[in-house]
C-alpha cells in the first residue's frame, strides 16, 4: 500500500518538488491542489511541463483532492497544496496522510511570524495559520516543518516555539 504526503507550498509544483521531495519519498503521483488554477489550461500546461514522464501529474481543485485522497493506491503521492489554509478544504482527510510539510510560504499582508531561519525555511504565518497548525496537530496530523529533505526535521509542537514576530 502506498503512502500520501502533502505539502504545503506557495510555489505549487516546481523543480524542488520534483529533484527533491520526489526523490526522498519515492513519489510516482504528484497533485497540484489550486482552485483557481484548475480552471486555467494554459497555466496547468506550464507549470506541469517540467515534471519527467516518469510522474503521473496533475493541478486538482479541492474538491477532487478529497477524492483522489479517498483512493487507496499502491505507489506513493505527494499532494501540493500553497496556503496553510488550504487545509481547511480536506481537512477531513488529513488523518489519513503519512506526513503533512510545513514549507513555503512567502508573506503576505495578515502575516505576524516567521521562522525564515530554521534550516533555510522562509514561511510566514498569520495567527489564523499558527491557529489551524495547533488544531490540527492535537487532533494527531503529523505535521513537519521542513524546507528541503536534507534541512533539520522538527515536529509543528518543537518548531511552533523558534517563531519570531515579523
Amino acid at each position: 500500500m502506498g503512502k500520501d504526503f502533502l505539502r504545503i507550498d506557495d510555489r505549487l509544483i516546481h523543480g524542488q518538488i520534483v529533484m527533491a521531495w520526489c526523490k526522498t519519498l519515492g513519489i510516482k503521483e504528484i497533485v497540484g491542489i489550486d482552485d483557481k488554477l484548475v480552471a486555467n489550461k494554459t497555466l496547468q500546461s506550464i507549470m506541469l511541463m517540467g515534471i519527467p514522464a516518469q510522474y503521473k501529474k496533475a493541478i486538482v481543485s479541492s474538491e477532487d483532492a478529497r477524492k483522489i485522497m479517498a483512493e487507496k493506491k499502491d505507489h506513493n503521492r505527494l499532494f501540493v497544496t500553497r496556503w496553510p489554509q488550504d487545509l481547511l478544504k480536506f481537512s477531513e482527510k488529513l488523518l489519513s496522510l503519512d506526513t503533512v510539510y510545513i514549507g513555503n510560504a512567502a508573506k503576505t499582508p495578515s502575516s505576524k511570524y516567521s521562522f525564515s531561519r530554521e534550516g533555510g525555511s522562509v514561511f510566514y504565518a498569520s495567527d489564523e495559520d499558527i491557529q489551524l497548525f495547533n488544531e490540527f496537530s492535537e487532533q494527531g496530523v503529523k505535521l513537519i516543518v521542513q524546507t528541503v529533505p536534507n534541512a533539520p526535521i522538527k515536529t509543528w509542537i518543537e518548531a511552533k516555539n523558534t517563531l519570531r514576530p515579523i
